[in-house]
């Protein structure tokens, strides 16, 4: 089976879309794939243990029903809120 491939966001080449994990402080996980071209990691998603928490409750719900579309968007809400504060945590540490 071929493996997904992802166009890389710095370079612009296709490379082989590899999910890894880098865990940062607080309990945060930066979920990621890195381009074998360029070696570029563009984020997918950062969770923490709230956020799993939720996500396992949601995997466990039935489809269709408004508490997984409940789960979805406080999920959704959440994870954007972490972006938010890790990545303009990052770019304040680099205006030092």
């Amino acid at each position: 089976m071929a493996k997904e491939k992802y166009v890389c966001n710095k370079c612009g080449k296709h490379t082989p879309f590899v999910q890894e994990v880098e865990n940062l402080p607080d309990g945060v996980e930066r979920h990621y794939a890195g381009c074998q071209s360029c070696g570029y990691q563009s984020t997918i998603f950062y969770i923490d243990s709230e956020i799993k928490s939720l996500m396992y409750q949601q995997k466990n719900t039935a489809f269709g029903t408004k508490k997984k579309e409940r789960l979805t968007k406080q999920i959704q809400g959440l994870m954007d809120d972490l972006k938010q504060k890790i990545e303009s945590k990052g770019e304040n540490d680099e205006n030092k």
